[in-house]
């Protein structure tokens, strides 16, 4: 099986990853916005004849209840797309392991000491090892979440987290950004830790190319490790082709950065 998707520009998605998030996840956010379209269906229908009142809130909680199960549906239908492409491509499923977040002493994932990883893929892909899941934090009081990826590299990496806006408040809501100026993207990308001039590096004009044919994704790297930061609930087409987008990213990834990371590891592990 292919780790590439037919055709070229693969669709992103609808709703803001946050947003996204906690619809899926049955958060309050759902039940507010009940609330928020429930309460003027009661005073049109006070307004206008008492007797529908009951039925209009009866059928706006019908609405959410459809929407709840259709996000179930949705979700379990993305499990098993991705349970046939694991087994098809030799890969390993196991539901996580608590430990696994200390894989990463960096952010985002060194933010809330109560993280949970869960849903983990482990493989092979083009050289490299990879594992790859669903990371669950607390941002601002808010459970949020992303997928990750993490890509085996045979160099050490400076550290640089590098995020479209778009997963700015899943991965990095309580960090100050800087705004980056990169042509050719359909999202602005900051740079939420690193040096501003490693990051541009890294955005040359073929990597641009290669993210600008998948949804935005970001990544978070220091020393060995270099994680994708991803949307969640993502299909499994778009999962692998985010896959090979990663893999293009350190395979163009510019000399003078994998030297800018010899020199970081150099002086922090001596």
């Amino acid at each position: 099986m292919s780790a590439t998707p037919a055709g070229g520009h693969v669709p992103g998605p609808r709703l803001r990853p946050d947003w996204a998030w906690q619809l899926r996840q049955g958060s309050a956010l759902v039940y507010v916005l009940w609330f928020l379209v429930a309460v003027p269906l009661v005073v049109v229908g006070l307004l206008v004849e008492p007797r529908w009142v009951g039925w209009l809130v009866l059928a706006w909680f019908l609405v959410l209840v459809a929407l709840t199960a259709g996000f179930r549906i949705a979700e379990g239908r993305q499990r098993r797309a991705w349970s046939d492409a694991v087994r098809q491509l030799g890969w390993q499923f196991s539901a996580g392991d608590p430990d696994l977040v200390d894989r990463w002493p960096f952010p985002p994932f060194d933010v809330d000491p109560a993280a949970e990883v869960y849903d983990v893929t482990t493989g092979r892909h083009r050289g490299r090892e990879l594992l790859t899941g669903r990371f669950r934090h607390k941002v601002r009081h808010r459970q949020l979440g992303f997928d990750f990826l993490d890509l085996e590299v045979d160099r050490p990496l400076p550290p640089l987290q590098l995020l479209p806006t778009s997963l700015a408040p899943v991965a990095a809501a309580s960090l100050v950004p800087l705004k980056l100026t990169v042509t050719g993207l359909s999202e602005k990308y900051c740079l939420f830790n690193g040096r501003e001039d490693l990051a541009l590096e890294v955005l040359n004009r073929r990597a641009v190319d290669v993210l600008a044919k998948v949804p935005p994704f970001g990544f978070s790297c220091e020393g060995r490790r270099f994680v994708a930061i991803l949307p969640a609930y993502r299909d499994s087409g778009t999962a692998l082709a985010h896959l090979d987008a990663a893999c293009d990213l350190l395979d163009l990834m510019p000399e003078r950065v994998w030297q800018a990371g010899e020199q970081w590891a150099a002086t922090h592990h001596s």
